[in-house]
């Protein structure tokens, strides 16, 4: 997930303490970006700023219970738990974000990553998913104390789906659960070609389902009306590639039926006829699902 490059003023560039993120002046410039942003953003929604502030709320009390919180015991929990490797590097709150969003995927019944790591990554990017491992990487040269911020002014901006602190980490997670059944579908396919075609005939067609279906769903959204749909509905960076759309759309419906204080899913936001997004977004998220991309990316 890329983050949207933002021009700062000096004062963000000072990169706040969570204790002078949350004075009376911050949270004025929160509403403040609210005012300007309703101004300029016909897709800024009264239900995306309810999140937000919600999500602020929650932000709030995870960031203070971590304070006193062993990494080394979130990531022996994790491993206990979901049988899953983890290194955070130290880093409290990616490690909290991680635990939070392990929960919340195991209550959806969803696949989780096979790995959880904080690596450098190149700049503007705040955490990746590998397309062959399912490892989620988050960047340990971001400053993860100032992501409430930085998620919020990227909605305010049209480039993420949600002003959620945990949207970096949903997102990734969203790519892995993608990844899992892409991965699913092309063993299906290679099945059926290993059924009827010979030895020969395979190696000469070199057929790697696997990689073509992650190409196809890396590719540039090129239709112009699933690219408009979402990017008047969802966001600026999911309407890049059907992988990124599936991802943010994902990462927009979790995070707006998360508690504020448990900070777990009230209701299966992937039960569709509840849903009250579009119905071509729906069919999009099927057809990523389902492997079927060309028709989007021609």
């Amino acid at each position: 997930m890329k983050i949207n490059s933002i021009n700062y003023n000096n004062k963000d560039n000072n990169k706040p303490s969570f204790k002078r993120y949350y004075d009376a002046v911050l949270m004025k410039e929160f509403e403040g970006w609210i005012e300007q942003y309703k101004k300029v953003n016909p897709y800024l929604k009264g239900e995306d700023i309810a999140v937000m502030r919600k999500s602020i709320d929650s932000f709030n009390a995870v960031y203070k219970g971590v304070q006193t919180t062993s990494v080394q015991n979130i990531e022996n929990q994790i491993y206990n738990k979901f049988h899953i490797p983890a290194d955070f590097k130290g880093d409290k709150f990616i490690a909290a974000m991680s635990a939070l969003t392990l929960n919340i995927f195991q209550k959806l019944r969803l696949p989780l990553p096979t790995g959880l790591y904080v690596k450098p990554l190149e700049n503007h990017v705040s955490g990746c998913c590998d397309t062959m491992r399912r490892f989620v990487t988050f960047n340990q040269n971001q400053d993860w104390s100032d992501i409430q911020r930085l998620t919020a002014r990227e909605k305010f901006l049209n480039w993420s789906s949600t002003g959620h602190f945990l949207k970096t980490p949903i997102h990734e997670f969203m790519h892995s659960v993608h990844l899992s059944n892409l991965h699913k579908l092309a063993a299906q396919k290679q099945q059926k070609i290993n059924a009827i075609q010979s030895k020969l005939l395979r190696d000469f067609l070199n057929m790697d389902f696997k990689t073509n279906m992650i190409n196809q769903a890396g590719s540039p959204l090129i239709d112009k009306t699933a690219n408009s749909q979402v990017l008047t509905k969802v966001s600026r960076y999911g309407s890049s590639t059907p992988a990124e759309m599936y991802a943010d759309i994902g990462a927009k419906m979790i995070s707006y039926i998360l508690d504020r204080k448990t900070l777990l899913p009230t209701k299966n936001p992937f039960v569709f006829k509840d849903f009250t997004e579009d119905k071509y977004l729906m069919k999009m998220m099927n057809d990523v699902w389902a492997g079927n991309i060309t028709g989007y990316i021609k």
